[in-house]
């Protein structure tokens, strides 16, 4: 166990009570299908309420991708409470079609097939349309149908203020809690690799995906193609990717660099998107010409966030008001959970998540950044290889070599977890995912592809039958008259905050971006 961690825990075993108060909530992809496994092609259903001002229900890239929101909740029994009652429903309201339940997509045809979400003729609601436009005309629209999951976690103020006070730190709070979430960041992407064996699910894909492409994988007599150690197809180059962001560094060892990294990728021009156009006979084609159109292009495994006002820039709200919580990006559905997450890969992801925040964390080098990347691809292409290595950066180590070592730590902040809340959950979501270490049959992907074969190799006649047992799972059990009644009360009144929008003063579209990108965010220069 490294020393700063070691140290850590001590002083946190005396008083676990200060992380009494976590938050977590969770934010669930699905794609829309009709009964044949095709994308859906209908629209939003307006059962649903507005995709741009519903708190619960809205949409991703596609009008047919659906995104299920909870708050933020005082546990994760309560946060799976609520993504339930949402799912019964909106299953309730999707008539014959059904949501997919794998992070790769369904059976897609050509780009325009593939409707882009749509948020009404306010300017804020055109300007989330046109920032998709611009994503389907960079990287092609299909790129953008992979779903996953996002959990976003946060610590509360005790735990801040207690740590600090230990370490003798005379910061601000705010810069105190900044300064260690990135921390976090950082350990989380040195460490990635074992999420990505633990909780990837997508190691095959329906041939149609990558209709055209060069893939290099291997192929099934149905046309799925999949590789045989694959973890998450969903994470590597094949999934979301982006060659102008392959040259672009964002750094990770303090907020003012993280903000002022991506405000100046919002500003400077790339000849291959510049020559695309901003616009074409007057009409908009993407947001600028500059290598991101807005910060949420920039991919990563994890995020650093804040809650802003209204009409403010993710930097803007960092910059102003510091990190309030991080946001989870690299876990794969899981087909064979309802909710696409267990309750146990919850847990699991908090051990992880606490343990990044406790342990010693060098700032990243060019050689980091050069080498995170190379990790992670060897893992979501071949991490059930018993010979994988990971490079440390001293080392290249066996992968489950590396791994039992670090179990050992997320054992012992485990148990920190379970004290604070009074329960014994933690650790048994570290053992749970230790056997996956132990068995790699037990892995998510590794199940995906022994349920395939039982499929006859078919992808797709497996991905509907995990599609159909869900939808039974939430229709088996519709929501009480009352609670069913809150939820249509919500869309109505979603889709009345919308018409308010719009039928609102504004100015006219130009000069709203302009104002939207004039101002810079407080140290960004």
């Amino acid at each position: 166990m490294d020393r700063e961690l070691s140290t850590q825990l001590q002083w946190l075993s005396q008083q676990a009570s200060c992380l009494q108060g976590m938050k977590r909530g969770l934010e669930k992809e699905s794609l829309r299908i009709d009964s044949d496994g095709w994308l859906a092609q209908t629209p939003h259903p307006a059962a649903l309420g507005s995709a741009l001002t519903h708190p619960s229900i809205t949409t991703d890239y596609s009008e047919a991708l659906l995104e299920l929101i909870t708050p933020p909740c005082d546990s994760i029994a309560s946060a799976f409470g609520y993504l339930d009652e949402v799912h019964r429903y909106v299953y309730s309201q999707l008539g014959s079609e059904r949501l997919w339940v794998n992070s790769m997509p369904c059976k897609l045809g050509p780009d325009a097939q593939i409707p882009l979400a749509q948020y009404g003729s306010s300017n804020i609601g055109r300007m989330k349309t046109l920032y998709r436009h611009g994503l389907g005309l960079r990287y092609g629209r299909r790129m953008q149908t992979i779903a996953g999951i996002h959990y976003n976690l946060s610590f509360p103020d005790s735990f801040w203020q207690a740590w600090q006070e230990a370490s003798g730190n005379t910061q601000s709070l705010t810069d105190f809690r900044s300064e260690k979430s990135f921390a976090l960041i950082r350990n989380f992407q040195r460490r990635s690799w074992l999420l990505l064996y633990l909780l990837g699910a997508s190691p095959a894909v329906c041939g149609s995906f990558l209709a055209g492409r060069e893939h290099g994988l291997d192929a099934m007599p149905s046309g799925t193609l999949y590789r045989p150690n694959a973890t998450s197809l969903r994470m590597s180059s094949l999934g979301y990717q982006n060659d102008a962001q392959s040259d672009l560094k964002v750094s990770y060892n303090a907020l003012d660099e993280y903000v002022r990294d991506l405000d100046r990728a919002i500003r400077t021009p790339y000849a291959p998107y510049e020559a695309m156009g901003v616009k074409q006979n007057g009409i908009y084609q993407q947001l600028n010409g500059h290598i991101l159109q807005l910060e949420n292009e920039y991919y990563g495994l994890i995020r650093p966030k804040r809650n802003g006002a209204s009409g403010e820039r993710p930097t803007q709200s960092l910059a102003r008001s510091g990190v309030e919580y991080v946001e989870l990006r690299c876990v794969d559905l899981d087909p064979f959970e309802p909710f696409g997450i267990s309750c146990e890969s919850a847990h699991f992801l908090e051990v992880f998540a606490l343990h990044c925040a406790l342990a010693e964390s060098p700032t990243f080098n060019d050689v980091d950044y050069q080498r995170l990347p190379l990790n992670q691809q060897a893992m979501v292409e071949c991490g059930r290889d018993p010979a994988l290595e990971i490079d440390t950066g001293r080392e290249s180590v066996r992968f489950r070599e590396l791994a039992s070592r670090l179990f050992v730590e997320l054992r012992a902040v485990a148990e920190i977890l379970d004290s604070t809340h009074v329960t014994n959950t933690y650790s048994a979501a570290v053992a749970a995912q230790l056997a996956k270490l132990e068995n790699p049959a037990l892995t998510g992907s590794a199940m995906v592809l022994q349920a395939i074969d039982k499929w006859d190799g078919c992808f797709y006649n497996f991905a509907m039958d995990r599609a159909e047992r869900a939808r039974d799972h939430f229709m088996q059990r519709p929501l009480a008259n009352e609670r069913a009644a809150a939820y249509r009360d919500e869309a109505e009144a979603s889709l009345q905050r919308q018409a308010d929008l719009e039928a609102a003063p504004a100015p006219a579209f130009d000069d709203f971006l302009q104002q939207y990108f004039a101002d810079t965010p407080t140290g960004a220069a």
